[in-house]
């Protein structure tokens, strides 16, 4: 019976909060908690979290689970690209988090600019203030030090650190440091030399289903013999839930900004995960502000997300806003792009505007997907997850300007169903084969205009987005 089967706790550390999701081996959410945590701006391009507040918030939101089930075993997905320093022997956090979002490191981008080819072959990533490497290099350069030995670490080895299983990364999010061989799923020492960065302070790089026995585990509610045997990057354990080692499978996953992300022979950008002793790696794509856009945009309307998407179907005119806040991301990789809205005029509305925050996100995607297909990554269709997958005008709209279909996930919460599901790998507790059984459900929309409407929608945009990028091109 599905009743009895095994319960995985599934932590899902995001950028905005920290869930924790009780989920069985058949598939089923059984509960769920969430923990929202603050984000502080310092200055201009910094983005900030703290590493004590998201460690209580992992703590929290457990306790609301494990009190009510019966758990065996933990998975993790985590934001990636974040990084923080502490101390070895006391684990006092050292920094605070530098997230993803922070752009504080883009001078030292610059001068790195000569060994940006390297870089990119062998992380398979772009040089970019994003990645962890350079905000890691930043924090030597810019603090001194006292503790001995330093831990550098991203949120999965943090949060496992605190859990009591040593200083580890695993393989996925430690391809997104920039500083891991992206064939040998090592530290590359060429990175490191690169970075400045000393190869004893990082994490030993695991496999995404490795089964780590805790010896804090109590912190969670837990008994120490509830192992830690699942963690992955948020976006790689939407792609794992998404079933996405199926050929074709390619998913973009909806929050601040948007992962896409499908696996491929063919110029692979990350390691996707490493199961089974098998490391999988991925093509992927960044782009830096889709959700944000819509949340920025309320902040300046004095309204709220929600009240502006609502809105966006009223629009009458093509306003285009090309949410370039700190530079663009993928596919343009462009940290001179500035952000601009384009094609205003006296009878513009609010709706107008609601409706131009969405479609940047759905026209960045395709921009993404017509990146993909230089490369001969051919999607049919995309999978759709997060936050933005609820809003059906924007699933509509991106259907309609990338001319695929698009299959919008009605659990939201795919990171954490991955994680889940990786962890009853890890833990034994589920095979591949049980895995594939468990059938999710999707909406479908398919593309509602003829071609040349869409391209003549899409003109718009390119203009803006060269106008965006005028002090590049």
């Amino acid at each position: 019976m599905a009743d009895n089967a095994p319960i995985v706790l599934a932590i899902d550390q995001g950028s905005g909060s920290t869930k924790a999701l009780a989920i069985n081996v058949k598939g089923h959410v059984l509960a769920q908690a969430e923990v929202k945590i603050a984000t502080t701006f310092p200055q201009s391009g910094w983005v900030e979290q703290d590493p004590e507040e998201i460690w209580q918030s992992v703590v929290t939101a457990s306790k609301e689970i494990t009190h009510l089930h019966k758990i065996s075993a933990v998975g993790l997905s985590i934001q990636r690209e974040s990084v923080l320093l502490w101390d070895a022997k006391t684990g006092k956090a050292l920094t605070n988090v530098i997230t993803w979002q922070d752009r504080r490191a883009s001078d030292l981008a610059e001068k790195q600019a000569k060994s940006a080819e390297k870089v990119r072959s062998i992380s398979g990533l772009e040089l970019d203030p994003m990645f962890s490497a350079l905000k890691t290099q930043w924090l030597f350069e810019n603090n001194t030090f006292e503790s001995n030995p330093i831990c550098i670490g991203t949120i999965d080895s943090w949060i496992a650190f605190k859990l009591g299983a040593g200083h580890i990364v695993e393989a996925g999010s430690a391809s997104r440091t920039q500083l891991l061989d992206l064939q040998s799923g090592q530290w590359s020492t060429e990175l490191l030399s690169i970075f400045n960065i000393d190869q004893s302070q990082l994490p030993r790089v695991c496999a995404s289903d490795e089964k780590h026995i805790c010896t804090n585990m109590q912190a969670l509610g837990l008994t120490n013999d509830v192992p830690l045997s699942g963690i992955m990057g948020d976006s790689h354990a939407a792609l794992f839930a998404h079933q996405g080692w199926k050929a074709g499978n390619f998913k973009a996953t909806f929050g601040t900004g948007t992962s896409l992300m499908g696996l491929t022979e063919s110029k692979p950008q990350t390691i996707a995960w490493k199961v089974n002793g098998e490391i999988t790696r991925a093509a992927e794509a960044n782009i830096l502000s889709t959700g944000s856009t819509l949340v920025w945009l309320a902040e300046l309307l004095g309204t709220t997300p929600d009240e502006l998407a609502q809105l966006a179907p009223e629009s009458t005119q093509q306003v285009e806003i090309v949410p370039a806040f700190n530079g663009l991301g993928a596919p343009w990789w462009d940290r001179e792009a500035t952000g601009i809205i384009a094609g205003l005029t006296r009878g513009s509305s609010r709706a107008d505007l609601a409706a131009a925050a969405l479609r940047s996100t759905a026209a960045q995607i395709n921009d993404v997907l017509e990146n993909f297909a230089k490369s001969n990554i051919q999607i049919t269709s995309l999978y759709a997850d997060g936050g933005g997958a609820r809003n059906q005008y924007l699933m509509q709209m991106l259907a309609d300007l990338t001319g695929k279909k698009i299959k919008s996930s009605q659990l939201l919460e795919l990171s954490a169903f991955g994680a889940a599901m990786v962890a009853a790998l890890g833990a034994g507790l589920a095979t591949f084969a049980d895995i594939e059984k468990i059938e999710l459900k999707y909406d479908e929309f398919l593309p509602q205009i003829t071609e040349s409407e869409r391209q003549e929608r899409l003109k718009t945009w390119r203009k803006a987005l060269a106008a965006s990028r005028m002090r590049t091109q």
